[in-house]
């Protein structure tokens, strides 16, 4: 339930609140990290408004009136919440503050009205520590606006690449505003591929859908891959869009290697012999953070591979639900479906346009993704409100997950018909967001362990 939040012009150090809302001795108000005292008055006049005078309003950096969740706490009532969404690469552009980035977080904060509470943008540098407070973008119907607020009641990650979280800076900030301010992070690291597999590995209903894989393949890994299962796929463990990717195929006594070359063209060089492939391509390249993945004969469209990006998100209650689901049809001569390397998606219906078939593989996929959210949740022990699934499905309909990302990628939802789905997965985002501030307020203990 959410309230209609008015700030009263006049003074009065008072919040006026409805008299449906069971008052127990509250004496103190809060608003992210901040927290005033001041009197609380039942009103039976407020139905779902919340009536904050300026006073209180301006103690409490609360920048604007806006629909909030109130959350009672031994002697504090919580407004909000506050949600901060931390990334880099601004601009000085008033505009476009993370330049073409703007538009996602755009679209992102716009969902706010959907679910309560304030959403902003902030990086490093708005931080002002000596007061405990962050200079954030907020996005309006007027546009981008920066405006003051307390440190935020919790924080998506949402950081461009794995240089910038990996960084000294960005890691001392995180731990301090975890550990020193309480504040808890979802979504707070990139997922490293061998990582995942490895944890899910050990998740026994996860474990059926991992392909065979291996870390530091050496040209044995490669030939033992290769020999048993007739392709394979060497990746960067802590790749992204499909850059970097090797998919080998032993065919007719050769070897074939498809990979794209460092001008963005797709590539294929057939070898006599395994060892001369290996030392035309890899003998000067270190493969220490590469896995090795068994090739998977994945259902075609017109000749060319599909498989499918699945959304999962956390929802207002804290559960896993699909969000999205997309099919993706690889480049011609690509070695991925990437959207970047000639991909192109396509909804579920233009894939499969008989229903029952369309059902009963939608059931079937979206049943993988929850469980292997679920899976990696419990593993990680980590809060996490988001996962991008690439998922494909072989031609004897066997399911296998081939990639996790805490920071998936918004290509599909350029297809007209995704919009939807892309409106849905930010505006959950945001919604998850609401649960864990809730629950960090009951269970203070429970996230920052």
């Amino acid at each position: 339930m959410t309230y209609s939040l008015m700030i009263q012009e006049k003074e009065g150090n008072t919040i006026y609140l409805p008299s449906t809302v069971s008052l127990s001795g509250q004496t103190m108000a809060a608003f992210g990290s901040v927290s005033t005292p001041c009197r609380f008055v039942s009103s039976p006049l407020l139905d779902q408004q919340i009536i904050v005078t300026k006073d209180v309003a301006r103690r409490l950096y609360i920048p604007f009136a806006a629909d909030v969740h109130l959350v009672l706490d031994n002697d504090t009532a919580h407004l909000g919440p506050l949600v901060g969404i931390f990334t880099a690469g601004f601009t000085k552009s008033p505009l476009r503050p993370v330049g073409k980035r703007s538009f996602f977080f755009a679209k992102l904060l716009s969902q706010e009205k959907k679910v309560g509470g304030f959403a902003f943008l902030f990086g490093a540098h708005h931080i002002h520590w000596e007061t405990g407070t962050v200079t954030g973008y907020f996005y309006t119907e007027s546009g981008w606006v920066q405006r003051e607020v307390p440190l935020p009641t919790v924080i998506y990650n949402r950081l461009p690449n794995r240089r910038i979280e990996n960084s000294e800076t960005f890691q001392t900030i995180k731990e301090t505003l975890k550990n020193q301010y309480g504040i808890p992070w979802f979504n707070e690291n990139f997922f490293n591929k061998w990582e995942v597999y490895c944890l899910l590995k050990e998740h026994p209903h996860s474990r059926p859908y991992l392909p065979d894989t291996s870390l530091h393949p050496t040209a044995e890994t490669v030939q033992r891959f290769l020999d048993h299962y007739g392709e394979a796929y060497l990746k960067p463990a802590n790749g992204s869009l499909g850059f970097g990717i090797y998919h080998l195929v032993k065919k007719n006594g050769r070897y074939e290697c498809r990979f794209r070359d460092e001008h963005g063209y797709n590539r294929m060089r057939i070898f006599p012999t395994l060892s001369s492939l290996w030392q035309h391509l890899f003998s000067h390249q270190k493969l220490d953070h590469y896995i090795i993945q068994q090739g998977i004969r994945l259902i075609e469209v017109n000749g060319r591979k599909v498989d499918f990006r699945i959304h999962t998100n956390k929802n207002e209650q804290g559960v896993w639900q699909v969000s999205a689901v997309a099919a993706k049809i690889a480049g011609k001569r690509s070695v991925t479906t990437h959207m970047n390397n000639g991909g192109i998606v396509k909804t579920m219906e233009e894939i499969f346009p008989d229903a029952s078939v369309r059902q009963r593989i939608l059931k079937r996929l979206r049943d993988a993704a929850l469980t292997l959210s679920r899976g990696l949740e419990e593993q990680m022990g980590i809060a996490i409100g988001e996962i991008g699934f690439d998922i494909g499905l072989d031609q004897k309909q066997h399911i296998w997950m081939f990639e996790a990302n805490s920071k998936p990628g918004r290509s599909i939802f350029k297809h007209p018909k995704l919009k939807q789905d892309d409106e849905r997965t930010a505006m959950l985002s945001l919604a998850y967001a609401v649960y864990l501030s809730k629950k960090i307020i009951a269970e203070p203990e429970a996230l920052l362990q």
